[in-house]
């Protein structure tokens, strides 16, 4: 039997929805005064239904406090506010990194009610989200990862997939995207939890110096069979801080021979809202070294337009959040748009992320979008599975390599 909590003062409202679940075999527990959640043992509960509206702790701030829980189960709002304030809420309960189910707007019928428990969770998947599908989880604690992430580290055996990014006029793979994995007694650990455990355990210099090798090596033996085709490394916040990064950088290029001009480094907009003296160094560094300079997940934070006035940047990655809505919603629609006219004439190579579907694709190619990544044409893989998708993908577009498929196919097994 499925256990829900339902956060709401209203009286009459919980009554109906608590009678309302239990005929749909569920069980429902209604906390009338919202601050009161704070006294229950959130574990039996597998869903939590939360009005918005209420007073003393309002659905907001009950979501900070499940984020300081570490609420593992599914999120819903319900709320007779206007819906653009419902959006809202479920976009700062996925910054909050919990698992938004859905909005239920007020009033509503049984049969809303139905469809709200039938439907698979809304959530946004990330690639990383994606490939936990197909490896067994086991669950870690914090202090178990950072042992086993300690050994990994020493023992360099953290992997990288590569996710290519198309030529959306062409279909052209013209790029790849680095992303570092790392697999834990058969259980896929997400690159966002064991980046921050080594960044808290001071480890983070190596993880990056272990990533950018394997990076580098693996892209070297088949970019030379990739016409112009280049490589996207992501840097952590905490290594915008190190003023050997540009240099190591360097060093790895010249040393797998693959040009700087063919390498983007990736910094997460959100990490550029603290401006520093060394962070601005460490960027123009990188780009009189001639690496290529990539906003990632632009439009999440708020340093956008600042950025691009004074930073020296050649690229602008569209976050997937606003990809993957931009069909239901008017704004979101209007926001892609824009930031794609806005890099455009600013001369910047744009690249959406998180591409799912090929209307995305076509209403992308219409406003002017340039490169796209996404599951419609890839996951992220391992270098020998690239391998098969990569000729797949050529001979289903007829699109030539740089040298022979002899020359190709060895490159790729060195």
């Amino acid at each position: 039997m499925k256990n829900l909590l339902l956060v709401d003062d209203d009286q009459q409202f919980a009554h109906f929805f608590a009678s309302a679940t239990k005929s749909m075999g569920m069980n429902c527990e209604v906390i009338n005064e919202s601050k009161s959640i704070m006294l229950f043992d959130l574990k039996p509960f597998e869903h939590i239904i939360i009005d918005l509206l209420m007073p003393e702790y309002d659905g907001l701030q009950i979501l900070r406090f499940l984020k300081e829980r570490d609420y593992q189960g599914h999120i819903s709002f319900t709320s007779g506010q206007d819906i653009s304030l419902l959006k809202s809420a479920q976009e700062l309960c996925e910054l909050h990194q919990l698992r938004f189910h859905s909005i239920l707007k007020k009033p509503f019928s049984l049969d809303g009610l139905d469809e709200l428990f039938s439907l698979e969770p809304f959530v946004e998947n990330s690639d990383e989200e994606k490939t936990k599908e197909v490896i067994n989880q086991v669950e870690f604690d914090n202090t178990e990862l950072m042992f086993h992430l300690k050994i990994a580290i020493e023992t360099s055996t953290l992997d990288v997939f590569f996710q290519p990014q198309i030529e959306l006029n062409t279909n052209r793979v013209i790029g790849f995207e680095a992303l570092a994995r790392w697999e834990l007694n058969g259980s896929f650990i997400p690159p966002t939890r064991f980046i921050a455990i080594a960044e808290k355990g001071g480890m983070i210099s190596q993880l990056t110096a272990i990533i950018i090798d394997k990076s580098l090596q693996q892209f070297s033996t088949f970019v030379s069979s990739i016409k112009q085709s280049c490589l996207s490394i992501n840097l952590s916040a905490l290594e915008l801080s190190q003023s050997d990064v540009p240099d190591l950088l360097k060093q790895k290029a010249a040393e797998y021979n693959i040009a700087p001009s063919r390498i983007t480094i990736e910094i997460t907009e959100t990490v550029l809202l603290e401006k520093n003296t060394l962070s601005l160094e460490i960027l123009t560094r990188l780009r009189l070294m001639d690496f290529k300079l990539s906003i990632d997940d632009f439009g999440t934070g708020y340093s956008s337009v600042n950025m691009l006035q004074n930073g020296p940047f050649t690229e602008l990655k569209i976050d997937r959040a606003f990809i993957s809505s931009m069909h239901h919603s008017i704004q979101t629609w209007v926001i892609v748009e824009s930031i794609i006219e806005m890099a455009t004439r600013l001369n910047l190579r744009i690249v959406a992320e998180g591409v799912e579907d090929n209307a995305t694709i076509d209403s992308l190619i219409r406003m002017g979008c340039t490169i796209a990544q996404g599951y419609v044409f890839a996951k992220p893989m391992a270098k020998s599975e690239l391998l098969t998708w990569l000729n797949d993908w050529h001979k289903i577009h007829n699109i030539s390599l740089k040298n022979d498929k002899v020359s190709f196919l060895r490159g790729l097994f060195q």
